[in-house]
C-alpha cells in the first residue's frame, strides 16, 4: 500500500513515577517504504500536581536509531514539573515547524500527550529495525497507571530527512568566547539550526553582544533578535498548563535557556559561534545540538575509517604456530 499510513510498532504499560527511567526497547519496521516521521504517544492517570506545564518537562532524552543509522540524538539536563511552561524536548520539536509536533490533552489528572519526530528514512528491502532510547525525568508524584505507544507515519511523498545530531558541550565563563559546534562531515545535507540549551532554567546567560555566528555576518545577534528570527517572538511556543485552562493551549514567547540559532541550512564544515556570555554561573554548561536536513536519498558523506591494510588470515597464523 502506497500513500501516507499510519503503522503502530509499540503498545506497553509504562508507569511514570517520581523517580527517573530509562526505556530501551526495539521493534521491527515494514520495509520498502518511507518513515515520514515517529509519533509517541504517553497517557498517565495521574494525581493532581504530577506535572504543572507542559508534559515534555519530564522527557530527558530521545534517542532514535534504524538499521544502525541514529536519526535523533536529543538529550537536555533540565527537567522540572513544576515548570509551568514548554519544557526542552517539547521546544527542540516545536522550533521544526509543521513538520514535527508536541501537543497534549490539558488536564491535571489524566495526562494524553503526542510527539511527533520528522525523519525521513527509506527503509530497504528485508527486515527493518528501529531502537528506541527514552529518557524520562522524575515527576513530582506517581501515576496509578499510564501506557506508551509508538506509531509510524508512512509516507512515500516524503522529501527531506532530518537529523538531529549528537551536542557539542561547553563550559562558560564571563565575556565573549568562540564555540565551535561539531557538523558530522558523514552525514548528508545543510545545519537548519542549532538548539543552544544552558543547564539551569535560569535566563540565558548571555550579554548585549548576544551570539555571533560567523557565517550570518560580522555582528553579534541579541537573544531578542535570535526569537524574531526563529519565530519565537510570534507566539511561537505552545504548551498545556493544567493550572491555568483545561480547554485551551497557552502561547509564550521564548523558553528560558534555550534558544534555536537559524543557520539557513549552513554546508561545509562545522558552525562557529562567538558568544557574549554575561556572568553565567560558575560552571554553566551550555550544549549545542545542530538539527541537519537533506534531501531525502541524498549521498551521505564517508565515514572516518582506517586505510591500512592489515590482512587477517586465522588459518594461516595456526599453520605458522604448528610449523614453529
Amino acid at each position: 500500500m502506497k500513500g501516507v499510513n499510519f503503522y503502530k510498532i509499540h503498545d506497553s504499560s509504562l508507569v511514570m513515577t517520581d523517580a527517573a527511567q530509562t526505556l530501551t526497547f526495539g521493534e521491527n519496521v515494514p520495509s520498502g517504504r518511507t518513515v515520514e516521521s515517529v509519533i509517541f504517544h504517553f497517557q498517565q492517570t495521574v494525581p493532581d500536581g504530577f506535572c504543572d506545564g507542559a508534559f515534555d518537562n519530564l522527557i530527558s532524552n530521545c534517542r532514535i536509531i534504524l538499521n544502525g543509522d541514529v536519526y535523533t540524538d536529543f538529550r537536555t539536563n533540565v527537567n522540572d514539573p513544576t515548570n509551568v511552561g514548554l519544557g526542552r524536548f517539547g521546544y527542540y520539536l516545536q522550533s521544526l515547524g509543521r513538520s514535527a509536533t508536541s501537543v497534549e490533552v490539558p488536564s491535571a489528572t489524566a495526562k494524553d500527550y503526542w510527539a511527533e519526530l520528522p525523519m525521513g528514512a527509506n527503509v530497504a528491502a528485508g527486515v527493518g529495525r528501529m531502537e528506541f532510547i527514552l529518557g524520562l525525568a522524575a515527576a513530582a508524584d506517581t501515576a496509578t497507571a499510564g501506557s506508551l505507544e509508538v506509531w509510524l507515519r508512512l509516507n512515500d511523498d516524503t522529501q527531506t530527512t532530518t537529523r538531529c545530531i549528537t551536542a557539542t558541550s561547553f563550559t562558560a565563563a564571563t565575556g565573549i568566547q568562540s564555540v565551535v559546534v561539531r557538523v558530522p562531515q558523514n552525514v548528508a545535507g545543510g545545519v537548519s539550526f542549532v538548539l543552544m540549551q544552558n543547564n539551569t532554567q535560569a535566563l540565558d546567560g548571555l550579554g548585549t553582544q548576544g551570539v555571533r555566528v560567523h557565517l550570518l555576518g560580522a555582528f553579534g545577534l541579541e537573544a531578542s533578535l535570535l526569537r524574531y528570527l526563529n519565530s519565537d517572538l510570534s507566539n511561537g511556543v505552545m504548551y498545556a498548563a493544567d493550572g491555568v485552562s483545561l480547554t485551551e493551549q497557552q502561547y509564550g514567547i521564548q523558553v528560558d535557556g534555550a534558544i534555536a540559532i537559524p543557520c539557513y541550512l549552513a554546508e561545509g564544515g562545522d558552525i562557529q559561534l562567538e558568544i557574549d556570555f554575561d556572568a553565567p554561573v560558575n560552571g554553566n554548561t551550555y550544549t549545542f545540538t545542530p538539527v541537519m536536513v537533506a534531501s531525502l536519498g541524498t549521498k551521505q558523506g564517508q565515514s572516518t575509517r582506517s586505510t591500512q591494510a592489515a590482512p587477517a588470515n586465522v588459518a594461516r597464523s595456526v599453520l605458522k604456530r604448528t610449523l614453529e
